[in-house]
Formats: C-alpha cells, sequence, structure tokens
C-alpha cells in the first residue's frame, strides 16, 4: 500500500475537520422547517391564502387581519428524532472489514408557537374593517438529533490520515509549543501530534506516522491490525422566527400585512470518535524507555454557535367570493450575527499505561454574519362550506446565501466559502397542502402534506447544474375542539422523513481504498398540542 502525497489529496481530506465557517453552515441556518400551531402543523402550514392562525402569520402577515377577534395561543410538543446509520469502513472492500447498523432516538420537549393577536374594528362602515397587531414566536427549525455508528476497518486509521499533515518542518516545535494553536493549523492536527498519536521516527522530522500504524519489510506504512471505529454525534438546539405584526382588512376583500421577523437560534453538537486495538499486540511500538502497545484512542470537540438577525416580510390576501381565496407572500434576505465557540480534545492508551497521553485545546470563538436568502410564497384555498383545502408553493434560491465579516467590508477569508454556496447551491422548492373537515362547529378533522427538494446542486456534465435528488417529505394529521366561549385546544403529529446523508469520517489517503463512510437515515416526529383563547 501507498499512501497518496499529492497536495490536493491533503487539502480535501482537511477540509471536513477544521471549525471553518462554509456551506453547510450557511445552510443550516437559513433553511426553514415550518412548525407553528398545532393547526398549522396538521394542515401542512398550507396557510399562505388561508390566514387567522397564528401558526400562519410567519407564513404570510396578512393572516392576522381575518379575524373580527384577538387570540392568544400556547403550543408545547414532544420532539423524537430517530436517526439510523450504517457504517461503512472501507467502501468497494470486503475482508475482514464488518459493517454495523445503529439506530440511536432523541427526545426533546418544544415550544414550536406562542403569541398573541390583538384585533380592533372602527366603530364607523369605513373600508377598513379590522386592524391586527400581533406578536408571535414560531419555530423554524429544530437541531435535536443524535448518530451512532461503528465499523471494524482492516484497511484505514484517522490516525494513518493524520499523518500526512505534518510531513513539514514548520511543525518541527510542535510538541513544545502551545503558541501554535494560535498559528492557523487544524487543531484537531495539533491534538493529535501533541498526545502522541502522530509521531516522527528515523530521527527525521519529516517522518511521520500514526500509533495505529507500521512500517512493513518493503518500508510502506500501513494499519497494524483490525480497529473497532466508532463514531458519535449529539446535537441540539433550536431556531424562531419572532415577527412584530401588523396587518389591515380592507372591505373583507383585500387584507394587506408586513412582519418584522427576528431570528434567534442556537445549535451545539458533541462529536467523539474512537478507534480501539480488537488485538493490542497487533500494534507494537517500540518507545525509547520501553515497548509497548496501542490500546485506544479518542478525538472530539465541542462546538456551540447563537445567533440573532432580521429580515422584513409583506403578504396579502385576496378573496373575491367567500369560498375562494388567494394569497402570496414575499420575504426579504435577511442578516444573521452568528457567535461561536468551540474546543477539541484527545486523548490516547497504550497497555502498559505508561505512555498514556492527553490534550485539551484552547477555547475558540469567532463571529461573523450569514445573509439569508429572499423567499416568495403563494397560495389558493377553497371553502366548500363543511371544510376547506388549501395548497401553497414556496420557492427560495441559496445560492444568494452569503458569509461575511462581522465588522468591517473585507470579505475576503469567505471568498472560497461564497464561490462554493454560490457554484454548488440552488432554488429549492416546497409545496404544502392541507384540509381541514368540520363534521360538527365544535370539531375539525385535518392532514397535510410538503415536500420540499434540495438546496444542494452538483454537476452534470458540462456546465449542466442539478439539484441533489434528497427530498424532504413532511406528513402530518390532527384534530381540533373549539368550545362555545373563548377556548379552543388543537392537536397535530408530524412526521419529517429526510433523505439520506453521507458522512466522510476522514479523507482518503492511500490508492485505491476508500475511508469510512456513515449513512444516514433521519425521520424526526413531532406531536404539539395547542391551547387558546379568543377575546
Amino acid at each position: 500500500m501507498r499512501k497518496i502525497t499529492s497536495i490536493a489529496a491533503v487539502l480535501f481530506a482537511s477540509a471536513g475537520l477544521a471549525f471553518a465557517q462554509d456551506m453547510q453552515d450557511a445552510l443550516r441556518y437559513s433553511f426553514n422547517e415550518y412548525q407553528g400551531t398545532a393547526r398549522s402543523m396538521a394542515m401542512g402550514n398550507a396557510f399562505t391564502a388561508l390566514g387567522g392562525d397564528l401558526g400562519s402569520i410567519g407564513i404570510n402577515p396578512a393572516g392576522s387581519a381575518i379575524n373580527n377577534y384577538s387570540q392568544i395561543t400556547l403550543t408545547p410538543g414532544l420532539t423524537l428524532a430517530g436517526i439510523k446509520a450504517t457504517y461503512d469502513p472501507a467502501p468497494g472492500l470486503a475482508g475482514n472489514n464488518e459493517s454495523y447498523v445503529i439506530k440511536a432516538n432523541r427526545t426533546r420537549l418544544s415550544m414550536p408557537n406562542f403569541g398573541m393577536v390583538v384585533a380592533w374594528a372602527p366603530d364607523d362602515n369605513s373600508t377598513v374593517k379590522n386592524v391586527a397587531f400581533g406578536v408571535i414566536a414560531n419555530g423554524t427549525a429544530n437541531y435535536q438529533g443524535q448518530i451512532d455508528a461503528r465499523g471494524i476497518n482492516a484497511e484505514t486509521s484517522i490516525l494513518g490520515e493524520k499523518s500526512l499533515f505534518f510531513s513539514d518542518n514548520r511543525y518541527k516545535n510542535i510538541f513544545n509549543n502551545r503558541d501554535i494553536y494560535n498559528q492557523g493549523y487544524n487543531w484537531e492536527d495539533i491534538v493529535a501530534a501533541r498526545t502522541g498519536m502522530v509521531t516522527t521516527y528515523g530521527g527525521y522530522d519529516d517522518q511521520w506516522i500514526g500509533a495505529t500504524e507500521t512500517i512493513f519489510n518493503d518500508g510502506s506504512i500501513g494499519t497494524a491490525g483490525l480497529l473497532d471505529q466508532r463514531w458519535n454525534r449529539v446535537t441540539s438546539g433550536y431556531k424562531y422566527d419572532m415577527v412584530i405584526n401588523a396587518a389591515v382588512n380592507l372591505s373583507d376583500m383585500f387584507y394587506l400585512g408586513a412582519n418584522l421577523g427576528i431570528i434567534a437560534l442556537e445549535y451545539n453538537s458533541d462529536t467523539y470518535y474512537k478507534e480501539f486495538a480488537v488485538n493490542p499486540n497487533d500494534f507494537y511500538i517500540p518507545f525509547d524507555d520501553g515497548d509497548d502497545y496501542f490500546d485506544s484512542m479518542t478525538l472530539g470537540s465541542w462546538y456551540s454557535a447563537k445567533g440573532a438577525g432580521a429580515y422584513g416580510k409583506f403578504g396579502f390576501i385576496f378573496v373575491p367570493v367567500p369560498e375562494f381565496r388567494i394569497g402570496a407572500a414575499v420575504q426579504t434576505p435577511g442578516i444573521i450575527n452568528i457567535k461561536e465557540k468551540w474546543q477539541n480534545f484527545g486523548d490516547i492508551y497504550y497497555t502498559t499505561n505508561k505512555h498514556n497521553a492527553s490534550e485539551d485545546s484552547p477555547e475558540g470563538n469567532y463571529e461573523y454574519n450569514v445573509k439569508t436568502p429572499a423567499r416568495f410564497n403563494i397560495g389558493a384555498a377553497f371553502n366548500f362550506g363543511v371544510g376547506v383545502i388549501s395548497a401553497d408553493y414556496e420557492y427560495t434560491d441559496y445560492s444568494t446565501m452569503r458569509l461575511r465579516e462581522a465588522e468591517g467590508h473585507d470579505h475576503s477569508a469567505f471568498n472560497d466559502a461564497n464561490s462554493n454556496i454560490k457554484n454548488f447551491t440552488g432554488g429549492s422548492h416546497m409545496v404544502r397542502v392541507g384540509a381541514e373537515i368540520k363534521p360538527d362547529p365544535m370539531f375539525a378533522i385535518r392532514a397535510g402534506y410538503n415536500m420540499t427538494t434540495s438546496p444542494e446542486y452538483e454537476y452534470k456534465g458540462i456546465g449542466t447544474k442539478k439539484a441533489v435528488d434528497a427530498t424532504r417529505h413532511t406528513v402530518s394529521a390532527g384534530f381540533g375542539y373549539s368550545s362555545t366561549g373563548s377556548f379552543f385546544c388543537d392537536l397535530a403529529v408530524q412526521g419529517n422523513f429526510l433523505p439520506k446523508n453521507y458522512l466522510n469520517v476522514y479523507g482518503n489517503y492511500i490508492d485505491g481504498i476508500n475511508s469510512p463512510v456513515i449513512t444516514c437515515t433521519s425521520n424526526v416526529w413531532n406531536v404539539v398540542m395547542t391551547f387558546g383563547w379568543r377575546f
């Protein structure tokens, strides 16, 4: 086996290992997964033309003026995120490699909606029939999830990949110079080197080898034996769109509205990668003070981001006849300020425990801005007496996202990331449909469906840009009760079926052998109940 030594291979392998701001960060903080009240969620949030519900006001600001009464809603919920992970240690190879399939579930209490709308009707018979003002918070993302993955690998090791990064004399003082964390290098690589997970051999500063590797008789370097590899990531957090709303009803035919949207988000992740020697006797290491055998290692990190931003949104609903409504809304691009923190850490263990070592990096922090894309949605609804059918279409061009410095006008540090955004994201199409039937004035039965195409793109042939086949599907159902007084309550169950996601554990570094890939299949279920009062 021969290691890949091209500069391109080294740079590619390191791309996913540093806490650098990139296209995926912009997508994470810009993408909307509409939540809301139990009624709006049960009907697939197809409310662009319907309005009248506090879950709809973030979709179309004109909706708050549909009703001539004030209302308050509170929507607690429970989220269950299930992820099935398949670990392929060496895609395309069999041999002694073993794949495992592991399912992990996480639950979280949530509050996808809360808010109030106050309606006021003029006393005279003017054109203005109703004016509404509201303050509402609706969830637009839930970052809850856990991935557990495991496999037995006879071909590659993360420490073999790490050793490629140190074949340069600039790392000469890495072991006794902690200030190297401030010199622009990948912190995970530094942790690996300072713990001895990768080290020099042969008396030369530019020859490096991983603790899980050996030098064969022909001088080549490869994995010394079977490795039990495990990867785990736990994520949590939320994104809310908190809107300050104003809307007006003109002649019970035109409804106009506007929102000042305030984005609040938090995202946290904890990631661990571990390698265990299946048989430590295979991993012989001749230290200067005695022989030892590699037993296990861990490389991990935690990351936390908090953000706040703003945008504007404007919409209308037109009711030409009581049975039919059409509506549309446009949302301006927004700016979200992101403040992030992170830390890397690692430890390594040997059978005698004499050479065990650990290292924690300093705590890093950075601040930057994300420019979010504009959105446009249009919808229609038909009322057939005992029920209503509604349909929406929403378009968002994610290629207009940009990363920017929080201060100053020199955004050149993000040139590569913004180029990737422009080239590898594009238009996303969201279709929402919903229905409600009222067999009795006090009871309602509801159902809905969403389909969202992927905002990520790839090139098919020369100059042909095409969306990745990664469509999201959402189904929902629920029912509602409305008393003859002011109280009402609704229940909804929503299932989100996400496309397969592929994670490269570390980069390829041996000719003809692929490094591990994790294939994830995710389902997220939400159960919510809205309690509301009209006045």
